[in-house]
């Protein structure tokens, strides 16, 4: 009975090893580098998630503005945010 149970854990062990192994590669493999600007953009919107901009979130409203789409439409970030992104993008 140890000996099954011994074996079970082993090959167990050994399975959550190569899944381990091969979910490593794959991250590694099929990363994706994010903009940068995107980060930055997003970093100065105010994160509220309200949608008023169309988006559904600031980080998508964050990719529509380094595509080209206007600064004006995040409605709580207010003037002071688009001077930032102003600022940001000259």
């Amino acid at each position: 009975l140890f000996m099954a149970l011994g074996v079970a854990l082993l090959a167990l062990l050994g399975l959550a090893f190569a899944a381990g192994g091969l979910l490593g590669f794959a991250a590694e493999r099929f990363r994706v580098d994010a903009d940068p600007i995107v980060d930055r953009i997003d970093a100065l919107l105010p994160q509220t998630q309200c949608g008023q901009c169309g988006h559904p979130g600031c980080h998508p409203y964050a990719e529509a503005i380094a595509a080209g789409e206007a600064i004006n439409h995040c409605v709580p970030g207010g003037q002071d945010t688009i001077d930032r992104l102003a600022a940001l993008l000259a």
